[in-house]
């Protein structure tokens, strides 16, 4: 059954809102903010929580929308410049922010959206997909495919089993903290960039780890990527 709820977050009167919606454990969870961060944390329990907090209030800046909705165990979250189903561009100077923190149930599908803001995932292990403009991206604890793009920010990923995996990068370092036992290949390409170190122009460089059972695909353009063992 969809709920759509509708939150309309004035900067004049800032108010922090909170939603919490029953799933069965392994819910499609959908974040959309385009100007604020987003930060989910892996709980116990087959609740999802929301909340949106209105950042820097003043009342001369312009009033940000939250949408929320469930469908079965789909739960979607956005955060826009005035009405949601109008066509959305980015925000303007005279719009405030919205930070979102969500907690979810560990197994949880994320797919994250964000403009102007940062992405932080910590405990999830279900499959990961997050895209930012002008934001960094850090995981944490991921046992599943993750897929990672960013312009105009660095991406940190410390998973707790390494799955496939592909980071696109404009104008941003990657960081890739292996964890024990690793069974990856891992295919790094970029313009500008290097990796370990080791500069790579225009080109790319492979380096397996175990059997290299799963791809680990790294791109960028002007933006380097460091592998910790």
């Amino acid at each position: 059954m969809l709920l759509p709820l509708l939150a309309v977050l004035a900067s004049a009167a800032p108010t922090t809102q909170t939603w919490k919606f029953d799933t069965d454990g392994t819910p499609q969870v959908h974040l959309s903010n385009v100007n604020g961060a987003v930060r989910v944390d892996a709980v116990d329990g087959n609740s999802v929580v929301i909340e949106a907090v209105p950042e820097n209030p003043d009342s001369s800046r312009k009033a940000m929308s939250v949408e929320v909705s469930q469908d079965g165990d789909a739960v979607e979250v956005k955060v826009c410049c005035g009405p949601c189903e109008a066509k959305q561009q980015s925000c303007r100077a005279e719009h405030g922010s919205v930070r979102l923190t969500v907690k979810v149930p560990r197994a949880s599908e994320l797919d994250v959206s964000v403009v102007n803001g940062a992405v932080v995932v910590k405990g999830v292990t279900g499959p990961q997909q997050h895209a930012t403009v002008n934001g960094r991206v850090e995981v944490n604890g991921s046992e599943r495919r993750l897929s990672v793009s960013t312009v105009e920010g660095e991406v940190v990923l410390a998973p707790k089993k390494l799955e496939d995996t592909e980071v696109t990068t404009v104008s941003g370092n990657v960081r890739l903290k292996l964890p024990e036992r690793a069974d990856a290949r891992v295919e790094f390409s970029s313009v500008g960039g290097s990796f370990n170190g080791s500069s790579v122009a225009l080109g790319s460089r492979k380096k397996t780890y175990g059997a290299g059972t799963h791809e680990v695909e790294v791109s960028t353009v002007s933006g380097s990527l460091t592998l910790q063992e």
